[in-house]
């Protein structure tokens, strides 16, 4: 472990993924293992519903050790708190001392949610609610969100739209592979070495998108996805604008990507992306944002693919998880005098 000290304002920090196996250099390969074939023990959560003014319902999954710190874990597209990554790092959190709680977005927590809008890449209302009802209820001084591609745009969207207003007890995030600008994220997506990741998302989006065109047919009527076919444009046009409210697929894209409200983050947050990564677009490196807003955190990574950063076969600790609380462990109370980037922390 080699201390640097950080004396001075640093936008961009050094690399500090390194892979112990060089056949995880292939970025398809990273991706792939850490989201289906690594192997996570099973986590037992307690299961809390909350029941919003729409008449609708979030599932939280909990694992708590009696900590006054909570780990808040946002997942990916069609993710959930049974997902490896997410019980990765709940686990990870518990380990240091910190509870942990997954919020399910609508329909990924294994039953159907009531109304035709669900989640969505700019679903941040969802967020502050999740939040608002966390503060009501429990008692905790420090909370930190971990979000992870989708889960990412809107941990970073979400703190951005609260600016000034964000509540005291978020102390800051850390967010992997953030397709921050979703129009051109899609457009790279759909690329021809992307087809297997297309083919797999279409699978249970369809299969959902169908269900709720059972339910409403008429809002729906130009949707006919089927299985596996489609992509993000399509799917984005037909299903999530119209479901969602939003007058046009463009509006959607940009009204959700987290990009614009990068400027307006207040608290320090980490962002990790890799050069390697076949799922976002260049414009998702937010080198200009993060050398003018102190507050920002951007490491960009050789290799580690989509939200993988796997260093060997068979590891037992991820560096996702490492990383995290090495940052975590940089945190200084937001009302004190030294700005983010005066913090001494630790890089691998």
């Amino acid at each position: 472990m080699l201390l640097i000290l950080r004396r001075k304002p640093v936008p961009i920090l050094e690399d500090t993924f390194k892979t112990k196996n060089s056949a995880f250099k292939n970025a398809h390969l990273n991706t792939i293992y850490a989201s289906l074939i690594r192997w996570i023990p099973r986590v037992k959560f307690t299961r809390e519903r909350i029941e919003n003014e729409e008449g609708d319902f979030l599932d939280l999954d909990w694992k708590q050790t009696g900590s006054k710190k909570l780990v808040l874990i946002l997942a990916g597209l069609e993710g959930k708190s049974t997902s490896l990554y997410s019980r990765a790092a709940i686990r990870y959190s518990n380990r240091q001392g910190w509870d942990a709680v997954c919020m399910n977005y609508r329909g990924c927590s294994g039953e159907p949610n009531r109304l035709l809008k669900g989640y969505h890449m700019g679903a941040t209302d969802d967020v502050k609610f999740t939040i608002d009802y966390i503060l009501s209820v429990y008692d905790y001084e420090e909370i930190v969100i971990v979000g992870y591609s989708l889960g990412g745009n809107l941990a970073l969207k979400y703190i951005g739209e609260e600016g000034e207003a964000l509540p005291d007890q978020i102390k800051g995030s850390v967010s992997f592979s953030v397709p921050m600008d979703i129009k051109k994220s899609n457009e790279r997506l759909n690329k021809w070495y992307n087809w297997h990741y297309i083919k797999w998302f279409m699978l249970t989006l369809n299969y959902k998108a169908n269900q709720k065109k059972r339910q409403f047919p008429k809002e729906l009527q130009r949707y006919k996805g089927f299985f596996m076919s489609g992509n993000f444009v399509y799917f984005d046009t037909h299903f999530t604008a119209p479901a969602n409210g939003f007058n046009t697929v463009e509006e959607y894209w940009k009204l959700s990507s987290c990009k614009p409200y990068l400027p307006n983050i207040k608290v320090p947050s980490l962002i990790i992306a890799s050069h390697d990564d076949t799922f976002i677009s260049e414009n998702c490196y937010p080198t200009e944002e993060a050398q003018h807003n102190e507050h920002l955190f951007l490491e960009i990574t050789k290799h580690g693919g989509h939200c993988g950063f796997v260093r060997n076969f068979f590891e037992k600790q991820w560096w996702m998880e490492e990383r995290t609380f090495q940052f975590i462990a940089t945190l200084k109370d937001k009302t004190t005098s030294k700005t983010p980037k005066e913090k001494v922390f630790a890089e691998v």
